[in-house]
């Protein structure tokens, strides 16, 4: 009676096919999950800018930040409190008074999906006064995993760092 088996180099070819299709695999994953990620950011600006729109009828004003720890044209992680950090290296610090004025106008003030403090683009910051692109307003910045422009970044600037060891892009916009 004969029996029929495997090769060695069948067996070593049907496990490279698999090795190679499993990797194929985890890069569209990795690709998906960074879109996702922006695609949150995105519609987490947008309810800020909502919610600062808002704040702006009601008051006259966008939020000011004289209250907060550093002054008027300090930047400021939003959602973080006094004691909270974020962006990396520059420890950017939170402001009580800022969340606190924005409540009304916002649930919770939503966070970066990534939040990994340590690295740039953690949270969403939010400067008061100050000049940025040619423009003299308040503004909102925040980075993304993929590739910017205009329209994604709601018609306001962008540019690419490499911080934390991975390029990274961001988008700032007047409110």
């Amino acid at each position: 009676m004969l029996h029929r088996a495997f090769t060695l180099i069948e067996l070593l070819v049907v496990i490279a096919i698999i090795g190679l299709l499993s990797t194929i695999a985890v890069v569209a994953l990795n690709s998906t999950r960074s879109k996702t990620r922006d695609t949150k950011r995105i519609a987490d600006i947008r309810q800020i800018m909502t919610a600062m729109q808002i704040y702006y009828d009601a008051n006259g004003q966008f939020p000011d930040t004289t209250a907060c720890p550093s002054g008027a044209t300090a930047y400021y992680c939003l959602g973080h409190g006094n004691s909270g950090t974020c962006f990396g290296g520059s420890n950017l610090s939170g402001c009580t008074a800022l969340d606190s004025a924005l409540s009304t106008y916002i649930a919770k003030i939503p966070d970066d999906p990534e939040n990994a403090v340590g690295y740039y683009g953690d949270s969403y910051i939010y400067r008061y006064s100050g000049s940025d692109s040619g423009v003299n307003a308040p503004f909102l910045y925040w980075g993304m995993d993929q590739q910017t422009n205009t329209s994604i970044c709601l018609g306001g600037a962008f540019g690419q760092w490499g911080a934390g060891g991975r390029n990274r892009w961001w988008c700032i916009t007047a409110l």
